[in-house]
């Protein structure tokens, strides 16, 4: 890691990254890692091999290669920009789920990490080790009245529910404004959701106008100071609120959005890999304190690669989606389904409401609902693959269950792995628990 307390703030403001992608994706990769790093400066690289001439002439902080399969001995290409670019800058990759395997391979070349698109701010900090200084937004605002120690706390809890949902923000908002303004009550209104804080605003006496990007998204009013009429003053610092609650909402869109993208499965339109990590770590911290079991499936479709062999890209793409959306279909709402990567799937079955019927339990009702699945899955329809597809595929697929098989999801998912690698060599077209 770079010792950051040695560099000086001037320094600091022109650290430089160079990103290695296929032109059609830097200009969107570079305004992504912008978002993250406002300070930095970026250079982009078709080829690793210009890339290793760029570094080898300027320092640089870091480099962030995308996974090119065109590359025969990735490790090696790698070994070359972790050689140009000296020991201390930080050498991260960046891939698809579908690209993993090639880039985990690649790691051995000397890269630092990897991560998987689209890149996730929290997890780009950790690989470049860098802490992100707070800011509310990239805008600097002119001078506005001073605000109170009371403002700033209540801004800081409004702030902490960008994540959150919408309403929430606006909420707090509405709360902010109450406070900072020194009124009887103050109304958020944003895109047809409302919230009050204080007295209900019946006969506005003071209001702004909020503006997003697209123009105005929603309206501050007040009711009637608590100590005497408004100042100039008043109006100015509400106008400043109005801004700030414009880009606050702003941003909450955008990280909502980002962090979909960032848990989505673009293909499938499933869950990816990356959230199954998270929501199993947590329903297994439920499950251990509430007693219940989790069974967690792996599967994949047998003889995946003749059908784009045989079919075409677009005819697998449609086997992945149609084979997710299916099974989707056979499950409960709290069971999770996923795209782990490539043709594999990963299904998370969990009872928080007790068994699915009387009587069952792990892993006996998960496979009645997997025969219906393989049933419905002989009669249906592949359109890209003709009237030859139906009934044509088959999957094979392992099965883990907590507390009896592992005891972390990491566990889990290895043990449902190798099960499914095990139904593979007998044969394919089976589900197989671990042991058997």
């Amino acid at each position: 890691m770079i010792n950051r307390t040695s560099k000086s703030e001037d320094t600091l403001s022109r650290d430089r990254m160079v990103v290695i992608a296929p032109p059609a994706q830097q200009g969107a990769l570079v305004n992504r890692l912008r978002e993250f790093y406002p300070d930095w400066s970026f250079s982009t690289a078709d080829t690793y091999l210009s890339a290793i001439a760029d570094v080898a002439r300027r320092p640089v902080r870091a480099v962030l290669a995308c996974a090119d399969p065109a590359i025969g001995r990735p490790e090696q290409a790698v070994a070359g920009l972790r050689s140009a670019a000296g020991e201390e800058a930080k050498l991260i990759l960046c891939c698809t789920p579908e690209s993993e395997s090639v880039t985990r391979r690649a790691l051995t070349g000397g890269a630092d990490d990897y991560l998987l698109l689209p890149l996730d701010g929290d997890e780009m900090d950790a690989a470049v080790g860098y802490v992100r200084p707070a800011a509310l937004t990239e805008q600097t605002f002119a001078p506005a009245p001073a605000v109170s120690t009371a403002e700033l706390t209540q801004l800081a809890a409004t702030l902490a529910q960008l994540d959150a949902r919408p309403m929430a923000l606006v909420e707090e908002l509405a709360k902010l404004i109450h406070l900072a303004m020194g009124t009887r009550g103050a109304t958020v209104i944003v895109e047809g959701a409302v919230a009050t804080s204080g007295d209900v605003v019946t006969k506005p006496v003071l209001s702004a106008p909020i503006e997003g990007t697209d123009g105005i998204i929603g309206q501050l009013t007040l009711t009637e100071r608590i100590d005497g009429p408004f100042t100039p003053g008043d109006t100015e610092k509400l106008e400043h609120y109005a801004t700030l609650a414009g880009h606050l909402l702003q941003a909450a869109v955008g990280q909502r959005e980002w962090r979909r993208l960032a848990l989505t499965d673009e293909c499938t339109g499933l869950p990816n890999r990356r959230y199954l990590q998270r929501e199993l770590d947590r329903i297994l911290a439920r499950a251990a304190q509430e007693r219940f079991q989790v069974t967690i499936l792996l599967f994949d479709v047998d003889d995946f690669k003749q059908y784009n062999d045989e079919y075409g890209h677009d005819a697998g793409d449609e086997v992945l989606r149609e084979t997710g959306k299916l099974f989707r279909e056979h499950c409960r709402e709290q069971d999770i389904v996923t795209r782990y990567g490539g043709d594999e799937f990963a299904v998370v079955f969990w009872d928080p409401q007790g068994p699915r019927s009387v009587g069952s339990k792990h892993p006996a009702g998960v496979l009645a609902v997997l025969d219906r699945f393989k049933s419905a899955l002989q009669s249906h329809r592949f359109p890209k693959l003709g009237p030859s597809g139906v009934g044509l595929l088959t999957i094979s697929g392992g099965l883990a269950t907590y507390p009896w098989n592992a005891s972390t999801g990491a566990d889990l998912v290895t043990q449902a792995d190798q099960a499914l690698l095990t139904a593979k060599r007998n044969g394919k077209n089976r589900i197989l628990l671990v042991g058997e």
